[in-house]
């Protein structure tokens, strides 16, 4: 079922487009379920922000149950346009990823984990040459279209014919809450006319149109549309808390 789910655990939301699909899992988790204290509470999931790293363990242990995967892959996001395709489970482990903010693999059962508080985590998947991809995309991202940057990777890598993907975005800044006061010289003027009312950007709406430039069909697009900053206690925001933690966003091949 798509939408929420309650587990003994973790919150996560599932992508309508990508619930039911036999092959794959994911999940976009919430800060609910955890076992981090303060400002962390309570399901950080990045050792970077200062929370006990027992307890950040601890925390990708239950996602990782929630999800039933045999291990996660993360990596040191520094909002650029790298990418690691992992081809072995032993590639998994953070230290032997470089910073990166596109992750790929074809392992089954090994979770691609994205760590975010107001950014995108946008998920992809595709059917036919079985692989997945998970993408750190904040207005950085955007700006330099990591999001073709991934299409076109797994077309050269795999073969992918970008009308056979789905795409989600998850959990992120909404167009209620993502002030740009310096946009003129952060955005280029191709992006100005996502401007929803004064210095107010709708990011969702420049995702969906660059997944589509690449080749989505809108079939297979998927956006929660769901605010991280307004989200009341759901979501980790930067925006809103400035120390914070950061939620978890998940997929896999199914093992």
């Amino acid at each position: 079922m798509a939408g929420w789910q309650a587990t003994d655990g973790p919150r996560y939301y599932r992508s309508p487009k990508l619930t039911g699909l036999p092959e794959v899992v994911h999940g976009f988790f919430t800060r609910q379920g955890g076992m981090s204290p303060g400002a962390y509470h309570s399901l950080n999931v990045s050792l970077a922000v200062g929370d006990d790293p027992g307890a950040v363990a601890e925390n990708l242990r239950r996602m990782q149950q929630a999800l039933g995967l045999s291990g996660l892959a993360g990596a040191a996001q520094v909002h650029g346009g790298r990418a690691a395709v992992i081809t072995s489970p032993d590639q998994a482990r953070e230290e032997n990823i470089p910073e990166v903010d596109i992750l790929v693999t074809t392992v089954p059962g090994l979770g691609l984990l994205i760590k975010q508080a107001d950014c995108q985590a946008v998920v992809f998947y595709d059917p036919v040459n079985r692989v997945v991809a998970n993408v750190h995309c904040g207005w950085r991202g955007q700006v330099h279209n990591i999001l073709g940057e991934t299409v076109r990777l797994l077309q050269a890598r795999f073969g992918t014919r970008p009308g056979d993907l789905y795409a989600a975005v998850g959990p992120s800044l909404g167009p209620c809450c993502a002030e740009f006061k310096n946009f003129r010289r952060e955005f280029p003027p191709a992006l100005w006319t996502y401007q929803v009312r004064p210095t107010y950007f709708d990011l969702w709406r420049v995702s969906r149109d660059q997944l589509a430039a690449a080749g989505i069909s809108p079939a297979r697009l998927d956006l929660a549309g769901l605010c991280t900053r307004c989200g009341a206690d759901d979501f980790y925001s930067y925006r809103r808390d400035r120390v914070t933690g950061r939620q978890g966003a998940v997929i896999a091949l199914k093992a």
